[in-house]
């Protein structure tokens, strides 16, 4: 039993929280002699008495009441730094529970999270997908991945990327309608919209100026209206129409030629992409792991 004034601290928290002096020895590996009397010190020390004794019972007094209610906060956030730090020694480990917006997830972080089990073999994953705003708290989540500006004070932040919004065609669409040079050329294209659920109104398409100006929005018209964005994906893909996607969406289209991008100029940051777990909870090594995995993947 360390005899420092931390170390009669936490043996008299110990105490205070089992209710008995063996029970206490018995957790930090001592014997209830050398803890009474370390306890004894840290008394004198105050001037105060912590305990009041008597032969069958074991209380604590007003004095230290108030003195274990400091104390606690600070033996815990001991035991949490501890933890910690041996965690970070063995490694990112055990289950890590996270949940993904359905497209952004399956297309850009699941493909890069067999790495991270390869790299770190006693790191589990489970993960589901919901473009909800479930509370990681309740659902007992690790972490979360969210696009958009997060507005809960109970979580922590870390920001790992920015969506993008482009618009896009297939190469059919453009050899038969040509391609839009500028905004006010989409008067004559036929653009795919979004419906917006909450209003069953259609989402107008957003825009930065090419001169590194502000953002505008500007509303557009079309055949095709979907609720969906993998119906409009699948509708931009078969060159019905002129698509504005997030680029995480277009990306392998892109790379295979099955969508080309136009109006580039114009191509606008939408909303950030972060990583948010609770506040409360020390940032485990397997949550680290994760937000490094997917400030990689999602940075560019």
């Amino acid at each position: 039993m360390r005899t420092d004034k931390l170390g009669s601290i936490v043996g008299f928290v110990r105490v205070a929280e089992l209710g008995s002096f063996a029970a206490a020895g018995r957790a930090l590996g001592v014997s209830p002699s050398a803890l009474s009397k370390s306890v004894m010190r840290l008394e004198q020390r105050l001037g105060l008495r912590l305990f009041q004794r008597t032969t069958r019972s074991l209380g604590l007094t007003e004095d230290g009441e108030v003195f274990l209610e400091r104390c606690s906060v600070i033996v815990k956030q001991l035991d949490a730094v501890e933890l910690e730090m041996r965690e970070r020694a063995e490694g990112p480990r055990g289950v890590l529970r996270i949940e993904m917006p359905v497209a952004l997830g399956r297309l850009k972080i699941v493909p890069a999270l067999g790495e991270l089990t390869a790299r770190y073999p006693g790191l589990r994953i489970e993960a589901s997908f919901a473009d909800t705003l479930t509370d990681p708290i309740e659902a007992g989540l690790d972490a979360v991945v969210r696009i958009g500006v997060p507005r809960d004070p109970r979580l922590m932040v870390k920001r790992v990327g920015t969506v993008r919004l482009i618009v896009c065609a297939a190469p059919s669409y453009l050899a038969a309608h040509g391609e839009p040079l500028s905004v006010d050329d989409l008067d004559h294209h036929d653009c795919v919209r979004r419906i917006m659920h909450e209003s069953s109104g259609h989402a107008p398409w957003r825009f930065g100026q090419p001169a590194g100006g502000g953002e505008f929005e500007r509303e557009v018209t079309g055949t095709l209206s979907f609720g969906s964005n993998d119906a409009i994906v699948d509708a931009g893909l078969a060159g019905a129409g002129l698509v504005q996607l997030h680029s995480y969406m277009a990306e392998p289209h892109l790379g295979a030629g099955t969508l080309i991008q136009v109006l580039g100029d114009y191509a606008v940051s939408a909303a950030p992409i972060s990583v948010l777990f609770p506040s409360s909870r020390q940032l485990a090594p397997k949550v680290r792991a994760f937000i490094d995995l997917a400030a990689s993947v999602l940075g560019g």
